[in-house]
C-alpha cells in the first residue's frame, strides 16, 4: 500500500473503533483472552479491504474475532462467506458472543488443529488465515507453513500477539528473495506486502 492506501486504511481502523459495531460488541460477555477492541478494529479492516470469502481461524474462543471477521466478510459485499473457527478448548462456549445474524457461513471445529490438519479437514484454498491460539513459537510458525500453502494469490496471513515471540518476522524472512548485493527480488519474493498495526501483524501472498 502507497502512503494514501495506509493513510485510508488507518482511518477506516479509527472508524471501526468509534462505530456501533464496536459498541454491540463491547456490550458481550468476553473473556481476558479475546482479542483486544483496537486489535478487533484492525481485523475488521482488513478483511474489508481484502474481502476474503474463504476464512480459517485458529483460537476461536468465544468468537470474538470470529465476530470481527463475519462482519468484515459481510461489510465488503461477500457472498456466500465461510469461516472455519478453530477451538482446542473443549469446555468452551464456542462462538456464543457472535451475532446471530452473523451465524450464517461460521463452522466451529473442535478440537487440535493438528488433528485437522493431519485429516485434511480444511479448505484446499482459502482467502485469509487468522492464528490466535497458543502462542507458542513452534505451534504459531507450524500454522504459518501450513496455511500459508493454502493461501490464494493475494491471500493475507494474520498473526495476533505478535509481540509474545519472533515465530512472525522468521517466517516473513522465509518468504524473501534477494539479489546478489541484498536488495529484495520482487519477481521471486513471495509476498508483496507485510505490516504490523497495535498486536496484529498480516503479510499478503504475491
Amino acid at each position: 500500500m502507497n502512503e494514501s492506501e495506509w493513510g485510508s486504511f488507518c482511518e477506516s481502523v479509527l472508524e471501526i473503533r468509534r462505530g456501533a459495531f464496536m459498541r454491540e460488541m463491547e456490550g458481550r460477555p468476553r473473556t481476558k483472552g479475546s482479542m483486544g477492541f483496537f486489535d478487533s478494529a484492525v481485523l475488521l479492516a482488513l478483511v474489508r479491504k481484502f474481502a476474503p470469502r474463504v476464512c480459517v481461524e485458529t483460537g476461536g474462543n468465544l468468537g470474538m474475532s470470529s465476530s470481527f471477521i463475519l462482519q468484515g466478510m459481510r461489510e465488503a459485499g461477500v457472498q456466500d462467506g465461510k469461516l472455519f473457527s478453530v477451538e482446542s478448548d473443549p469446555n468452551c462456549p464456542v462462538g456464543s458472543m457472535i451475532p446471530e445474524r452473523l451465524k450464517t457461513g461460521y463452522y466451529p471445529m473442535l478440537g487440535d488443529v493438528k488433528l485437522f490438519m493431519k485429516k485434511n479437514a480444511f479448505p484446499e484454498q482459502i482467502d485469509l488465515f487468522l492464528h490466535d491460539s497458543s502462542h507458542r513459537y513452534k505451534y504459531q510458525y507450524l500454522e504459518f507453513q501450513y496455511f500459508w500453502k493454502k493461501l490464494k494469490p493475494n491471500g493475507v496471513l494474520v498473526s495476533h500477539d505478535v509481540d509474545f515471540n519472533a515465530s512472525f518476522v522468521d517466517f516473513v524472512s522465509t518468504t524473501y528473495k534477494h539479489d546478489k548485493i541484498g536488495v529484495t527480488d520482487k519477481a521471486r519474493t513471495t509476498h508483496s506486502l507485510w505490516a504490523c498495526l497495535g498486536k496484529i501483524a498480516f503479510m499478503v501472498k504475491a
